[in-house]
């Protein structure tokens, strides 16, 4: 997708290459009009690629952050039963190669991996909480809406994942799915903590 641009007293090539974020090697491809690079006129037509700049890892995490509140906010739950169950979960466990087909399944990773999906990212497709302790990039210093992984049962493969959203009496505020048998923000243990990840 391009975009005109009329060339204005003083200007070169190079800088209105510049200055659009392109190289002249684009905006000289864009323009097979112009046979000599160092010969434009003022007032000269000059076609310039329009650049999408590259979404940055905060804007994917505010994307699946925000993704995650309005997931909250519709009151996703489990329903009771065990021949019932709520469509939504089983979306959110489509995104994962485990794809379980009831709400009864563990589904916090399920529901992290479908909020990360709505950020335009692929997450771990996998339903294990663990598995996000390998994903993306570490940060040592968390920030809301970044992906959190804790420590839960005895086991080393048990845990849970889910969003930072702050820190209240010495314990983890987390945003996340299968809490309590719904999306809900929970408290949780700051020694359970395994690992805060981001955008990779």
């Amino acid at each position: 997708m391009n975009t005109i641009y009329r060339v204005v007293s003083g200007d070169t090539l190079a800088n209105i290459a510049a200055s659009h974020a392109v190289t002249l090697e684009q905006l000289l491809q864009l323009n097979p009009q112009i046979s000599n690079p160092n010969l434009i006129f003022v007032g000269q037509p000059i076609n310039i690629p329009i650049v999408k700049p590259k979404p940055e890892a905060k804007d994917f995490q505010s994307l699946w952050y925000q993704a995650a509140l309005g997931e909250m906010e519709s009151g996703v739950s489990e329903v009771s039963g065990a021949d019932a169950h709520n469509p939504r979960i089983l979306e959110y466990h489509q995104t994962t190669t485990l794809g379980a087909s009831d709400d009864e399944t563990a589904w916090c990773s399920s529901f992290v991996n479908w909020c990360v999906e709505q950020s335009g990212l692929t997450g771990t497709r996998s339903a294990a909480a663990r598995s996000w302790l390998t994903w993306g990039s570490a940060l040592q210093t968390p920030v809301e809406g970044c992906i959190l992984i804790l420590k839960r049962g005895k086991h080393p493969w048990q845990g849970h994942v889910g969003f930072y959203v702050g820190e209240k009496n010495g314990a983890i505020l987390v945003l996340g799915g299968n809490q309590s048998n719904s999306v809900n923000i929970s408290s949780y243990a700051a020694e359970r903590l395994l690992g805060y990840r981001t955008h990779p």
